[in-house]
């Protein structure tokens, strides 16, 4: 059972949601790898834009956990997957409440004093601003990796995104939402919140990442993936190509399609 669509741009999101989506609707959208992603070409195709991933599923392999992923994620450049993006949320907005869906750690995290806050500060340096409710904001019981809503962000914790939702079901009172997410399960896991508790529903699978190009380098992503888990430390893909001419590694012939 599928029930859903799939969009590559935020130009065709807009336009499902305008003709499909009643006034009273709720927009929810995912962040990463719907609307941002992560400038190196490593994240660009798997196996190696499941680096994180890997580290996350192996966590306990790692003593330092929390700073190998917070350095990540502080030390890392990230860039629009769609330049179309702020004017698309900024139009919804003009029309219907549009909050963010993110999964992901709340409260300290790591060298990250706050996970709702440098969530929200990396999508405003993009032009990302989502519609604000003091209302949810109300909700937060302090304890870590709970979930949070946070300037228009709704962040899972240790929850699943529909698990976030029930936690506001009393707020939000939603009679339709629309979903975008990158990530099927994500879909049908809302999709099916929905079906549960009588909400109408429109999912929207995005694959707009196929429109980025540059075609990770197996070695460097190997290199960097190994260079963060024993230093704690990112590095951009030309960092990492120098530090590997300089260590003498082999590399294949790249071209600079950053």
């Amino acid at each position: 059972m599928k029930n859903f669509e799939t969009a590559d741009s935020a130009a065709k999101i807009y336009d499902l949601i305008i003709k499909n989506a009643p006034i009273d609707a709720y927009i929810l959208l995912d962040v990463d790898d719907t609307i941002i992603t992560p400038k190196s070409k490593t994240f660009k195709k798997p196996p190696y834009n499941q680096m994180i991933d890997r580290i996350k599923e192996n966590k306990s392999n790692y003593d330092n956990y929390e700073e190998i992923i917070s350095n990540w994620r502080l030390q890392r450049k990230v860039i629009l997957i769609d330049e179309e993006w702020v004017e698309v949320i900024n139009k919804l907005k003009t029309k219907f409440p549009v909050y963010g869906l993110t999964q992901m750690n709340t409260g300290e995290f790591g060298n990250i004093p706050s996970m709702q806050d440098w969530r929200y500060k990396e999508l405003k340096s993009l032009g990302i601003e989502f519609s604000d409710n003091e209302e949810l904001a109300i909700y937060n019981s302090g304890q870590k990796d709970d979930v949070i809503c946070y300037k228009g962000i709704f962040i899972t914790g240790n929850h699943s995104k529909s698990g976030t939702l029930s936690k506001f079901s009393d707020k939000l009172k939603a009679s339709f939402i629309v979903f975008v997410d990158d990530r099927t399960k994500h879909v049908e896991d809302v999709r099916d919140y929905c079906k549960k508790n009588n909400i109408g529903f429109l999912g929207i699978l995005f694959d707009g990442l196929k429109h980025l190009t540059g075609e990770p380098d197996p070695k460097l992503a190997e290199f960097q993936e190994s260079y963060l888990i024993e230093n704690a430390k990112w590095l951009e893909d030309e960092e990492a190509y120098g530090l590997m001419v300089r260590n003498n590694l082999t590399l294949k012939d790249h071209n600079n399609d950053y």
